[in-house]
């Protein structure tokens, strides 16, 4: 079963390409302009992995952050930031990873992968996944 992936980005041309590119390595992808998109997608669909930007309009990456946790504590969910400011935080807000753009395919894969790897093992054993 393909993995469901919830894609959330303001910048067309970052949501584009790497849905596309997601595609094609087997992910089922849905896309969100902004965090009330990405609410309602996630109210509606379940997904296995969200990828998440901070900066955006509408409801921001943080206030779509915090909503999403209270929703399903156990999705996990990658944020993507041009500001490594804002890295330290994300972290501490229990994330499974914070990816600094532009990013890195081959280590945006393998982060997905482990988070995946790591939410498939703690529903299993009924326990919260890590941080990666």
């Amino acid at each position: 079963m393909k993995a469901r992936v919830l894609l959330v980005d303001d910048y067309p041309g970052i949501r584009d390409a790497l849905g596309h590119t997601l595609r094609l390595e087997g992910y089922e992808v849905t896309l969100a302009c902004n965090g009330r998109e990405a609410l309602n997608a996630l109210r509606e669909t379940g997904f296995d992995l969200v990828l998440l930007d901070l900066d955006m309009p509408v409801i921001n990456g943080w206030e779509t952050l915090g909503q999403m946790v209270t929703i399903n504590l156990s999705l996990p969910l990658i944020i993507m930031t041009g500001r490594s400011d804002q890295q330290r935080l994300a972290t501490q807000r229990g994330v499974a990873a914070v990816l600094e753009k532009p990013l890195e395919l081959p280590l945006l894969l393998e982060v997905m992968q482990r988070a995946l790897a790591q939410t498939t093992q703690a529903r299993r054993s009924g326990t919260r996944p890590d941080s990666l």
